[in-house]
């Protein structure tokens, strides 16, 4: 199938909302139902060659709506989403994303740049806040091909896009989860420090906040855990990150719980 022809006049250009609303597709979320499960929590880490992020996987509502949400998506080689907010409408979302960086590199022949990519996010955001009570908040983090880095960039509920030089976290168990992190960050973390300092946080966030999933050692259900480097966006896999969180989980109940005074 080839790319649909347009007249001069009618050309909707790189921008995939608009094409959408030209061919007569409504992206705007119509369900203003109650019943509105909501996603919680993710984080993202800057470290020594790319960046790490880690999501719990429950949808809390008025109980628990489901144990396996991805709350993490590839949104392209490069990049990665998270969603925090209504989960039905973050999922949207991420869809949205990925079709509109694919609809633009079709439309110009070139990639957005990584900041690019945030910035083009902000209008959805806004659009989709300030006129639906299903509220979303993401989270967008990748290597950025023109800097050699990792970049982490967050949203306020209004769309503004602020970008984070150490790490970011969403959702309600950020401030747990925050609390860890800012004990933790170095600027020169590696990879495996920063997933551990990740997993660590999340964990924090699971214990602490009863919207947060943690660990579901019974089911053998996990946060995810993703990095985003040059090499591209790579998820580990299950029994890895099983193993980081029965690690912190047995240090965890070799002290009972009890703060030890050191970041453990």
């Amino acid at each position: 199938m080839g790319l649909p022809l347009f007249s001069a006049h009618g050309d909707p250009g790189p921008s995939f909302w608009h094409f959408a609303e030209m061919s007569g597709i409504d992206p705007a979320p119509r369900d203003h139902s109650r019943e509105n499960p909501h996603a919680t929590t993710v984080i993202a880490v800057r470290y020594v060659g790319g960046v790490v992020m880690v999501g719990d996987r429950q949808a809390t509502g008025n109980y628990i709506a489901s144990r396996d949400v991805r709350k993490i998506e590839r949104a392209d080689r490069f990049t990665a989403l998270a969603i925090s907010g209504s989960a039905a409408r973050g999922m949207e979302l991420l869809k949205i994303a990925q079709l509109s960086f694919e609809h633009y590199e079709k439309m110009t022949d070139s990639s957005l740049s990584l900041e690019g990519k945030a910035n083009y996010l902000s209008p959805i955001i806004q659009r989709n806040n300030l006129t639906s009570p299903l509220g979303v908040l993401p989270l967008l983090a990748g290597w950025d091909e023109s800097h050699d880095q990792g970049r982490i960039f967050e949203y306020d509920g209004a769309g503004g896009c602020y970008e984070r030089f150490d790490f970011a976290t969403i959702g309600s168990g950020s401030p747990f989860a925050e609390g860890a992190l800012r004990l933790g960050f170095r600027e020169n973390l590696n990879r495996e420090e920063a997933l551990e300092l990740g997993a660590l946080a999340l964990y924090e966030a699971g214990d602490n906040d009863p919207s947060t999933g943690g660990p579901d050692f019974v089911r053998e259900i996990y946060p995810m855990m993703v990095t985003v480097s040059e090499d591209g966006f790579h998820e580990l896999p299950t029994p890895d990150v099983g193993e980081r969180f029965r690690s912190i989980n047995a240090r965890r109940t070799e002290s009972r719980g009890v703060a030890g005074g050191s970041l453990r």
